[in-house]
């Protein structure tokens, strides 16, 4: 999705109205379902004053409301058949413009998700496309990241959201993903945020290491086997300057950066 902004040279009500609209659309295409808060920080506006304005989108079909079992007092949006007939009329590709419901019924894609939008968010004024993991195009031997977002002078920055701790073979399994993809140059560095600080701690501990080990990951079984042989990622120039670590809290408080930025 290319990122665009608000024109606040538009002083018509109906021009304000379908420029906010289509900023709207545009978000839930690329990440299938959001929130009411996130977009309307999206729109530069309070969830409060764009009350009215996401009445209206309901009212047209544009886009339709669900609630998760789990928050049932969260309000989320996402595209509805008007909405996705519109964008297709515009020439967008809806092909992926809605999420799976079982998807939507579980608790931790969700607020994975939404954490996910909220770094996007955060970010919007530096990159000036971003693509979500469902439509990023990478080898098949490649596990995509988060989200990919793009900077005006030219390169792809991968970012990835922990929200809980993996366990340590999966860290490394996607220390090297990352390595190889940066090494390939599919994209020029990885921002890993985390919810908590003692996680970014951990992932750093591991980070730091002169050696990783390398494991293989088998998508049919699940399971990962060590290869055998370790990576040393100081043999590869920069590398190590690719990463950067920064603790984000999925509260929206102020991250704290712990690494050379890209």
């Amino acid at each position: 999705m290319r990122i665009e902004h608000r024109d606040l040279t538009l002083t018509y009500t109906r021009a304000i109205r379908d420029d906010k609209r289509r900023l709207v659309l545009d978000w839930l295409l690329e990440f299938q379902f959001s929130s009411v808060d996130l977009l309307a920080r999206r729109l530069g506006a309070t969830t409060r004053s764009s009350y009215d304005f996401f009445r209206s989108l309901l009212k047209q079909h544009l886009i339709q409301e669900f609630k998760s079992v789990y928050t049932s007092r969260a309000r989320y949006l996402m595209l509805a058949k008007a909405g996705v007939d519109l964008l297709q009329v515009a020439g967008r590709d809806v092909a992926h413009a809605q999420t799976q419901t079982s998807r939507l019924n579980r608790y931790a894609h969700i607020m994975h998700d939404l954490a996910v939008q909220r770094a996007v968010l955060k970010r919007l004024a530096h990159y000036d496309q971003v693509i979500w993991d469902k439509h990023i195009a990478l080898p098949d031997h490649y596990e995509k990241p988060d989200a990919l977002l793009h900077s005006p002078k030219h390169y792809w920055v991968a970012l990835e959201y922990e929200r809980w701790r993996k366990e340590q073979k999966r860290i490394y399994l996607s220390f090297m993903n990352h390595a190889r993809a940066l090494i390939k140059r599919h994209y020029s560095g990885v921002y890993y945020l985390f919810d908590r600080e003692p996680d970014l701690v951990h992932y750093q501990t591991l980070f730091a290491a002169r050696e990783w080990p390398d494991y293989q990951y088998n998508r049919t079984s699940g399971k990962i086997t060590p290869l055998g042989h370790d990576f040393k990622p100081d043999s590869i120039k920069n590398l190590r300057n690719c990463f950067l670590f920064i603790h984000e809290p999925a509260d929206g408080t102020a991250p704290t950066e712990r690494a050379t930025a890209v």
